[in-house]
């Protein structure tokens, strides 16, 4: 075991080092681990006992198998609990969607209706009405600035 513990840069440069060998780096990623490789001696070590063990695997010869390996297939097995649970879980999504969407109206809620609206992920954000009521405040004050959402319409 190493009694220095490797910089975090050392050790990103080691796991580049493979990668390097099998030419899969970026030319960003090549030249910042070169840059790394000048400054550090432990590094450059590591990449040529790296290279070496590299070269001299490729080198070696194909191993043939004496018998052709047999792969049983086992029949899978599903499990009446863990379908009963993933239903069970299912449904209960369902109805908490359900209720959701026909539970109280929106006047009988408690907070405040933007709390209620943000809280509420499938409600609409687009009002016509109150864009509509927006555009004509607008045209009986033409001078007066009103914050109109969205793109404005040539008038």
């Amino acid at each position: 075991m190493r009694a220095i513990r490797t910089s975090v840069a050392c050790e990103r440069v080691h796991e580049q080092v493979s990668l390097e060998l099998d030419s899969e780096l970026s030319q960003l990623e090549r030249r910042m681990v070169a840059a790394h490789l000048e400054r550090c001696a432990d590094c450059r070590a590591f990449r040529e006992t790296v290279r070496r063990f590299t070269e001299e695997l490729r080198a070696a010869p194909l191993e043939v198998p004496r018998r052709r390996p047999v792969v049983v297939a086992r029949p899978r097995r599903i499990s009446l609990a863990g379908a009963q649970l993933g239903a069970a879980a299912t449904l209960a999504i369902a109805a908490l969607g359900l209720a959701g969407q026909f539970g109280m109206p929106w006047s009988q809620r408690t907070g405040s209706l933007p709390q209620v609206r943000a809280a509420n992920l499938f409600q609409a954000s687009w009002t016509p009405e109150r864009e509509i009521a927006q555009l004509d405040a607008a045209l009986e004050h033409p001078r007066r600035h009103v914050h109109l959402p969205g793109p404005v319409p040539a008038i």
